[in-house]
């Protein structure tokens, strides 16, 4: 693991650890509670792009710190799901007899929508006594990592996503869910490096093929996409914050805690038309 340490100015030095050799940092000297300063903020954002996930080890920062952290990386997405009172871009993520809290599936957060999320600020509230730990997986190594020809092939196709998952959750019409299609490649629009963006939760079809003309090369490409040397873990703490690049990351949240309880704190922020 290497450490960098970056000044920011007199009131504190960010230190940065990779956690992974695939993706995922630690951020230590620096407190979230306190108002984030332009310096430390341009060498937030240099790691974020390097590393893809950051992590913020216990930090338990309030709502009110929570929200404007986030929004010091741009505007803020409303998510379709129950808020904290008082802060409607603080959405709870409650495990306790919730599917929609228990996301056990590799995926891209909500890729339906025309303007997917940049990246989310997951924060630990309650945790099990054990397991409930999340993993990441690098959609640009995913890409690189294919050979000459399937780059070539994927490089020109689109996919459907569709919000299917979700109407099932709410128990209502799938035909009126929303949609989008996308790249199946797509460009981040700051590093300029290219990743795979499919997901098994998401992603119905290839634009002009059926399902099932798809299906054998879809699934293909989520075994692909979550090879274990893609893959960071993050063994969580109370308070510990977590943000990752949702245009070139996928994340799985481990259920493997039985019926204990696991909530956590989610701020997302907007993010651009897939490209």
């Amino acid at each position: 693991m290497r450490d960098i340490a970056m000044k920011t100015g007199s009131r504190s030095t960010i230190e940065i650890t990779a956690l992974a050799g695939s993706l995922g940092a630690r951020i230590d000297g620096i407190d979230l509670n306190q108002l984030i300063n332009d310096d430390e903020m341009k060498s937030l954002r240099s790691a974020f792009l390097e590393h893809c996930v950051l992590v913020f080890p216990e930090q338990d920062i309030t709502p009110e710190a929570h929200v404007a952290f986030a929004a010091r990386w741009g505007e803020l997405h409303m998510m379709p799901m129950g808020q904290v009172e008082g802060h409607p871009y603080v959405i709870v993520v409650d495990a306790a007899g919730s599917k929609a809290g228990r996301t056990d599936t590799w995926h891209t957060d909500v890729s339906f929508q025309e303007k997917p999320p940049m990246g989310s600020f997951l924060l630990a509230r309650m945790l099990p006594d054990n397991g409930g730990d999340t993993m990441f997986a690098n959609q640009y190594l995913a890409y690189e990592s294919l050979t000459p020809a399937m780059r070539h092939l994927l490089d020109g196709l689109k996919a459907l996503h569709t919000g299917a998952a979700f109407a099932r959750l709410a128990g209502v019409d799938e035909s009126a869910a929303p949609s989008a299609v996308h790249p199946v490649v797509r460009i981040h629009p700051e590093t300029g490096r290219r990743a795979l963006y499919v997901n098994a939760v998401f992603t119905s079809r290839f634009e002009g093929m059926t399902v099932e003309e798809s299906r054998p090369l879809l699934h293909w490409l989520y075994a692909h996409c979550s090879q274990p040397n893609l893959t960071f873990r993050h063994r969580w703490h109370k308070g510990d914050l977590v943000l990752w690049d949702n245009r070139c990351v996928q994340h799985y949240a481990i259920h493997d805690y039985g019926e204990e309880n696991r909530v956590m704190h989610r701020v997302t922020v907007v993010g651009d038309r897939p490209s």
